[in-house]
């Protein structure tokens, strides 16, 4: 006697390889199908048409990475590296300049022609072999200023200052007034590029660029934007970007990229529209010790000089290298010119004599000159200063501290008033003590002889051989990762993760103590190349070719500090070199092999452990290695992979509600890249993909634009046009030569029965199309859907190995097009599914915002594996939100 069986399926389980269709024990594999391709499941347990891919620019530069920018404001922003070159997406278009009459007078710097001198006594601005040189002091800053008339036509235009700094740090200000940056202030920026974007809303502005350091910067070029893309250069070529070289990680409004190969980078957003790359610039750390017998000798205590080996040392990789060097005693020199000034100061320690000071003031000045004293904080820096003596002429004599074993600081500092005229020098010196100083080399003259710029003031100028070096340069080698965890900014290299003063993202000031002190500990990864990259969850991960590193203190709340840092393996699957992506406290890697995709997650004891997300589908990439990878987090978690064959993965994920599904995303063309950005709503899911030969940035559409009505984004490759009135021709050139759909204001005007043509880059249709009317124009795409073995519900138990026939079929529908769906035992027997609806068939292009109609037949036949398959075709839309099929059994 035959069996009715009707079990109800939902339809997030996702796609499950043929090795696991026999697991009738697990309760997912009720949820699951054959195939998902182009059926993106979705939590909540219904499965749609995947989106369409919306065109927005043509990105035909080669290899590219897609940078993700986390915003919480209106724009959604996304960074696009290619071969040497940024650009930045805004919205739905590559950010551009206008073209304006506005010009910089010798911007070039052949010249200080239309430059006017603005720097404080002492410090000057100049231009010497093309660039535009400021030298501070520590007094004073350099600065140069320029005035720019801006038409009429051009004040309420965007205007882009582009400032290509060759030496940092350089303010910018530009105002409308001489000194103010009430239209753009950006200071201290480094060595790199920079595109400042403004609107003048003045007849006349004012640009000022400037240096407050004690030692050069130098501008190669500061111009107005020509009319075009914005372009931004970068230092990685197009065989970085395909071996997935940089690894980044995001602090508010900057970007902190590593590459291993070159000096980290530092991607700035100071508006949507403003943007600039610079190295990473440390001015304290990290250092090794250097053990030897090489004596180094500085020509300056401060500014620019020169620094001497004993031996050949020097080599050309070591340009951009620190040294810090150590002297026994101080003797410090200070020039003042202005009142409001304050010197270098000398520390000083010990009992008796050895708190004795030399002091001298000389030069010809009218003025009162102070020398002052102030103790140890504990960390390292003076508080509390008080006067020791006030000078009002030259003498040189000396002083003896009398408070005993306490740190102590001197200086000379000349305060605001007490200076009348002339020049007042002053020089303190100590013999007592060990005092460092530190440099950065900006030139190799001879192996025994490099240039260099004073960034901690030198207290002597004799030669030591007591002195450290950095460990990053290009000498030595670069980070490979970056992270931010724990307030931190995490670098790796090598075996070594190096920690950042807490808040302090650059900063490795080793003389800090206690659990402030930067980190520089071994992860033990334990192979060559050392950590890949870095990770934070709930605790700080590293990952490397032989294993998942945890990270941890003593107890699990405990922040990470030099003393308190226990890396543990996860497990010894090892890591492909790309970057992992993570959503709330788990964190989601590529295995070695470069196809399997392996979950890190907490069990109740708060360990991590790490376990195969491909568990029930080893083949769901075919074989094909993942290249990229980024996680979607809303409307649901999806993690979305890119494979070397041009197809995509889709894995949803939300493994409380049990749901790791995972489905294919295939489209006409080459998929190479992907990477998702927040924003407002729904997060922009962007694709890098190679259609009709050229490379194309595509936008995953929203869901909510995807269930039919006036807006139907459900085409790939697709263009939205609003019409004008009786508009019958569309441009769409990214689709020149090939049959697209036509969606126009709630109707396929043309769908894959009937595909239009876009000859030479235009659909002309038949019909116009009135004013204000939506219309969406792409590529055809097909969803399709295939049952497991259906062995649930059998009377006698599994209907595994039983004869079956699927009798009939019935499906709950939401937000659905039937004209698109077809249902059948395989993929090669579908035919159009018909219903009625008070007695007579439904209309054909009818919107079904909620179908769960009669059972409708379907063809099957007897078979110990009967399945059901479907197929919907775009752009009509489909979501099922359950299935019920009348199976019957034999035996």
């Amino acid at each position: 006697m035959p069996r009715v069986n009707a079990p109800i399926f939902s339809l997030n389980g996702g796609e499950v390889g043929e090795e696991a269709l026999a697991r009738l024990d697990l309760e997912r594999m009720q949820f699951a199908g054959a195939l998902y391709s182009n059926m993106l499941p979705k939590v909540i347990g219904s499965m749609s048409l995947r989106p369409g891919l919306e065109h927005i620019a043509d990105i035909d530069f080669g290899p590219v990475q897609l940078l993700e920018y986390a915003y919480s404001g209106g724009a959604t922003l996304l960074p696009i590296l290619s071969n040497l070159e940024m650009r930045v997406v805004k919205d739905r278009a590559v950010v551009a300049r206008q073209a304006v009459a506005t010009t910089v007078v010798n911007g070039e710097f052949g010249s200080f022609a239309g430059w006017s001198e603005a720097s404080g006594s002492g410090a000057s601005a100049s231009v010497s072999a093309g660039d535009l040189v400021l030298a501070g002091t520590l007094q004073n800053r350099a600065a140069a200023r320029q005035t720019i008339s801006v038409a009429s036509g051009d004040q309420e235009k965007e205007h882009a200052l582009r400032v290509d700094i060759e030496r940092g740090p350089v303010d910018v200000r530009i105002g409308t007034s001489a000194g103010r940056g009430d239209l753009v202030e950006a200071l201290g920026i480094e060595d790199g590029v920079h595109s400042l974007s403004f609107t003048p809303f003045a007849s006349t502005i004012y640009i000022e660029l400037a240096n407050t350091a004690a030692r050069q910067s130098r501008v190669e070029s500061c111009q107005f934007e020509a009319a075009g893309p914005m372009v931004i250069p970068t230092p990685w070529d197009a065989a970085d970007l395909s071996s997935n070289l940089v690894k980044y990680r995001q602090k508010t409004d900057v970007i902190y990229a590593s590459s291993t190969a070159y000096q980290q980078r530092e991607i700035q957003r100071r508006g949507d529209t403003s943007w600039g790359m610079q190295r990473y610039k440390v001015g304290d750390g990290p250092f090794s010790l250097y053990d030897g017998n090489i004596q180094l000798q500085n020509s300056v205590s401060e500014g620019n000089g020169t620094i001497t080996a004993s031996q050949p040392y020097f080599e050309a990789g070591m340009v951009g290298r620190l040294f810090r060097l150590f002297h026994n005693g101080a003797l410090v020199t200070d020039t003042f010119n202005t009142g409001g000034q304050e010197g270098a100061r000398v520390r000083i320690s010990g009992v008796g004599e050895a708190r004795r000071i030399g002091y001298q003031v000389s030069g010809t000045f009218s003025g009162i000159v102070t020398l002052q004293s102030a103790n140890d904080d504990g960390s390292g820096n003076p508080t509390g200063w008080v006067d020791v003596v006030n000078v009002t002429a030259p003498i040189n004599t000396t002083y003896k501290d009398s408070d005993d074993n306490v740190i102590k600081f001197f200086r000379f500092t000349v305060k605001a008033g007490n200076y009348t005229s002339g020049s007042i020098v002053t020089t303190i010196a100590y013999s007592g003590g060990s005092q460092s100083g530190i440099c950065r080399i900006t030139a190799v003259n001879s192996p025994t002889n490099a240039s260099m710029e004073v960034l901690k003031r030198f207290l002597n100028t004799t030669a030591t051989s007591d002195w450290d070096y950095s460990t990053w340069s290009d000498y030595d080698g670069w980070p490979s990762a970056v992270e931010r965890f724990g307030g931190r900014l995490y670098w790796g290299k090598g075996d070594i993760a190096y920690g950042s003063v807490p808040d302090a993202f650059k900063s490795f000031d080793d003389t800090i103590e206690g659990a402030s002190a930067p980190i520089a500990r071994s992860v033990g990864a334990g192979s060559q190349r050392g950590i890949l990259w870095l990770l934070g969850l709930e605790r700080l991960f590293a990952g490397s070719d032989v294993s998942e590193i945890s990270i941890k203190a003593s107890s699990f709340d405990e922040p990470l500090t030099p003393d308190a840092w226990f890396p543990v393996d996860v497990s010894t699957l090892g890591c492909s070199d790309i970057r992992p992506v993570k959503a709330d406290k788990d964190g989601i890697f590529i295995q070695s092999s470069g196809v399997s995709v392996y979950r890190m997650a907490q069990d109740q004891g708060g360990n991590y452990g790490a376990s195969n997300l491909m568990a029930m589908h080893e083949e769901i990439c075919d074989g094909s290695p993942i290249v990229d990878i980024t996680v979607q987090r809303r409307p649901d978690t999806t993690v979305w992979f890119v494979l070397t064959n041009g197809e995509a993965r889709a894995l949803t994920y939300e493994p409380s509600e049990n749901v790791v599904a995972w489905s294919r995303f295939v489209t006409d063309g080459q998929i190479t890249n992907v990477a998702a950005v927040r924003g407002k709503g729904q997060d922009s899911v962007y694709f890098a993909v190679i259609r009709n030969g050229k490379k194309r940035l595509e936008r995953l559409a929203d869901a909510k634009d995807c269930r039919g009505g006036a807006l139907n984004c459900l085409a790939d490759g697709f263009t939205t046009f609003t019409a004008t009135a009786n508009q019958t021709v569309f441009s769409v050139p990214q689709l020149a030569g090939k049959q697209v759909t036509v969606w126009v204001n709630g109707k396929a005007v043309h769908d894959q029965n009937n595909l239009a043509t876009a000859t030479g880059g235009n659909v002309t249709l038949t019909t116009p199309v009135p004013a204000g009317q939506t219309v969406v124009i792409g590529l055809p795409y097909i969803g399709r859907w295939q049952s497991t073995k259906l062995a649930y519900g059998a009377g006698g138990g599994t209907a595994l190995f039983m004869r079956k026939k699927i009798a009939q079929l019935g499906l709950y529908l939401t937000n659905t097009v039937l004209d698109g769906l077809r249902a059948g035992r395989d993929f090669a027997t579908l035919r159009q599914l018909t219903s009625t609806k008070n007695g007579g068939p439904l209309p054909k292009g009818q919107l079904q915002e909620a179908f769960d109609f009669d059972l409708l037949p379907i063809s099957s036949d007897w078979n110990t594996d009967s399945r059901v398959c479907l197929e919907q075709r775009a752009p009509y839309p489909f979501t099922a939100s359950a299935m019920v099929l009348d199976a019957t059994t034999n035996g």
